[in-house]
């Protein structure tokens, strides 16, 4: 394979109350000047607002997930360091924010929503209305506070407990494209991927009741999963054919939790890999993640419609090239797998 830099976090803060350790971090990462703070009409008062006081910085309101509008916060600011606090469309928003700076960036999710919080690479829609999956310095920081994340809409934390799960076919893809396209595979990224999604699996219960333990099981795992990604330069690790489902439905402007699409796909995908999607769906119900089209409130013409678009999203190769999809073998998984229950 051909050689590739792999960068890190610096920092990785996970517990109660680390929130207040912010200043401290900062004066350790020698960035302490000109802070631009990120956040949301919402995430501005769960955890904003305290980070702007306590580093002595500004805070710009982001308000939506668009190359668009980081560039309107680009041209508005010149920070040394961006701190976002809130979900992926934030986080997002100031990694592009950072790299157009040239600065660091520190991650302070609000909500556990997906993998994106620890990962090189941001998703924002560009002026056509499609989604560029971009990559990026890996944060230099991140900042998990627990009690602030246990305190999230469990909406959210389902989300991010299904994108987590999702790695099990993500890897499954991985190793076909090494089987059939000589394509690099990283035994230890892998590795990382798969116990994220083994530990969530595991930790189902917990998640749900929203224990402490559960919720920090989570984090980690989407932690772990975020630099999988950045070990190989590539979302592979975390990012197959259930996820080119969700790109689909992206797509077709369904508007739906990133986390919800990719667990649906999923299980479709497990079935059509021939793997344990029934232990995927278990899960993903025992977590209160929808397991059917009803469920997430699709339509099931759009379900099929995803499928059968989704080889044509994103050119990683995936079960689905090695078997592609016509529309009876579409029906017939959604009926399978109880999608369409």
């Amino acid at each position: 394979m051909d050689p590739h830099l792999i960068k890190l976090p610096r920092i990785v803060l996970i517990g109660n109350g680390v929130l207040e350790k912010i200043p401290e971090m900062c004066r350790e990462m020698k960035a302490e000047k000109n802070v631009l703070v990120l956040a949301d009409s919402i995430t501005k008062r769960v955890a904003g607002e305290r980070i702007r006081e306590m580093v002595k910085g500004s805070l710009e309101i982001v308000h939506d997930s668009t190359l668009a509008e980081a560039g309107r916060i680009s041209k508005s600011w010149k920070p040394g360091l961006v701190i976002s606090a809130g979900g992926g469309r934030v986080i997002d928003v100031g990694k592009k924010v950072a790299q157009d700076a040239g600065c660091l960036f520190v991650s302070v999710p609000t909500a556990p929503s997906h993998d994106g919080i620890a990962s090189e690479r941001l998703s924002l829609t560009g002026q056509n209305g499609m989604k560029y999956s971009i990559r990026t310095k890996p944060p230099a920081a991140i900042v998990a506070d627990i009690g602030i994340l246990r305190n999230a809409p469990y909406e959210l934390i389902a989300s991010g407990a299904a994108d987590a799960i999702s790695n099990c076919t993500a890897v499954e893809d991985w190793r076909l494209a090494r089987d059939e396209q000589g394509e690099y595979y990283s035994e230890y990224a892998a590795s990382m991927a798969l116990l994220s999604s083994e530990i969530v699996i595991k930790s189902a219960k917990l998640i749900h009741e929203k224990k402490e333990r559960g919720i920090r099981n989570l984090v980690e795992a989407l932690v772990s999963s975020g630099i999988s990604m950045s070990l190989v330069g590539s979302s592979i690790p975390a990012s197959g054919s259930e996820h080119a489902f969700s790109h689909a439905l992206d797509a077709m402007k369904i508007g739906k939790l990133h986390g919800q699409q990719c667990g649906l796909g999923t299980i479709l995908m497990s079935y059509w890999q021939g793997g344990d999607w029934e232990r995927i769906r278990d899960s993903l119900r025992e977590l209160g993640s929808p397991v059917t089209a009803k469920g997430i409130g699709i339509e099931k013409e759009t379900v099929i419609k995803a499928l059968l678009s989704a080889r044509e999203i994103r050119k990683r190769y995936t079960i689905l090239d090695k078997k592609p999809l016509d529309r009876e073998e579409a029906e017939e998984i959604c009926i399978k797998t109880g999608v369409f229950s």
